[in-house]
This record gives structure tokens, C-alpha cells and sequence, in this order.
């Protein structure tokens, strides 16, 4: 019988789950997000990254595995927040549709 509550803590000798070192294929996931988002900058990256685990960050190694997901989601929703640019005015380019285009 363990003293914890929900049996959470990790087994003798591993660390805990929100400790787990960050993947290779979570680094390259975070690296395709921000080029998708079109954040091609290292200081915005950083500031990115740093604004999402509120600590220092030299390199994506220094992140855990629990960090990855939520750097994810946010480069996820900086890149849905930003305005669509598809060439043309405003007005083309305004995805309501209004009285005037009823007519």
C-alpha cells in the first residue's frame, strides 16, 4: 500500500510524469508548428516558449514533455488569432456576409 492518495507518484526510480524529458518527435512537432504559424523569428520563438512555461528556456531540450503540449496549443491559437491575408481589401476579404451581399 503507497501513502498516496490516487497511487500517482511515479514508481522508485522514475521520474515524475510532468518531468519526463522532452521527445524528438515532440521537438519536431514544435518546429513544424511555428513554421506553420509563420513564427520564423528566434526571439519570438523563445518568447513563444517562454511566455507558455514561464521559465528560462536556452533550447527546446530544456523543455519537458508536459511543456510541449501546451507550447503547442499555443502556437496553435497565436496562428488561428492572427488575420487571414488572402490578397485584396478588407472588405474582399471579411468572412460575414452582409445586407449587401444578400441583394
Amino acid at each position: 500500500m503507497t501513502d498516496s492518495l490516487f497511487e500517482i507518484d511515479a514508481p522508485e526510480g522514475q521520474a515524475p510524469l510532468q518531468h519526463m524529458p522532452i521527445t524528438d518527435e515532440q521537438i519536431a512537432q514544435i518546429r513544424a508548428a511555428f513554421v506553420d504559424a509563420s513564427i520564423n523569428e528566434q526571439h519570438e520563438r523563445k518568447s513563444v516558449i517562454e511566455s507558455c512555461v514561464v521559465r528560462p528556456v536556452t533550447s527546446l531540450r530544456d523543455l519537458y514533455a508536459a511543456d510541449a503540449h501546451r507550447v503547442l496549443s499555443l502556437i496553435r491559437q497565436r496562428k488561428e488569432a492572427r488575420p487571414k491575408v488572402e490578397g485584396g481589401s478588407a472588405w474582399d476579404n471579411r468572412e460575414e456576409e452582409t445586407w449587401i451581399d444578400r441583394l
